[in-house]
């Protein structure tokens, strides 16, 4: 049962820093001038059809993993760094990049030139750098425990 919610986990959190990835590369080529009809809609179908859901399978297996293995959820720093960083990119994503993605998205099939295009870097970019973070954590695992118990 663990090894199978371990590798879950991974695999969503893996599939989800690709998929992050991709949308980064869709809305650089945006940024830099290419044809926004294709660029912002597909961007947005990834990151609806598969950041979203990627995103809370991360996140619910990550805290699924941290109460059912002696890993804890509340006694490593890097598991409770680990968590709030996925639980803030989850939220974010959520409130934050895909409906951003939508109106640029919506934007594009109007034929209305974005405002502000290289928001969407910096929010599509500043995601898969939170992730690159949090699978650092979790293969250095660094600051040890949060308290130390005493016999």
């Amino acid at each position: 049962m663990r090894k199978t919610l371990l590798t879950t986990h991974v695999v969503s959190s893996v599939g989800l820093l690709g998929t992050d990835a991709a949308v980064l590369a869709l809305v650089v080529a945006g940024w830099g001038g290419s044809e926004p009809l294709t660029v912002y809609p597909a961007a947005y179908l990834l990151g609806q059809a598969l950041i979203v859901p990627l995103a809370l399978l991360a996140l619910t297996t990550g805290v699924a993993l941290g109460l059912l293995t002696p890993w804890g959820l509340l006694r490593h720093w890097w598991i409770l760094i680990k968590l709030l960083l996925t639980a803030g990119g989850t939220v974010l994503a959520v409130f934050v990049l895909v409906p951003t993605l939508d109106a640029a998205a919506t934007e594009a099939l109007a034929r209305r030139a974005l405002s502000d295009p290289f928001a969407l870097v910096k929010d599509s970019g500043g995601a898969c750098v939170v992730l690159l973070v949090t699978i650092l954590l979790a293969y250095f695992k660094p600051f040890g425990r949060l308290r130390r118990r005493y016999r």
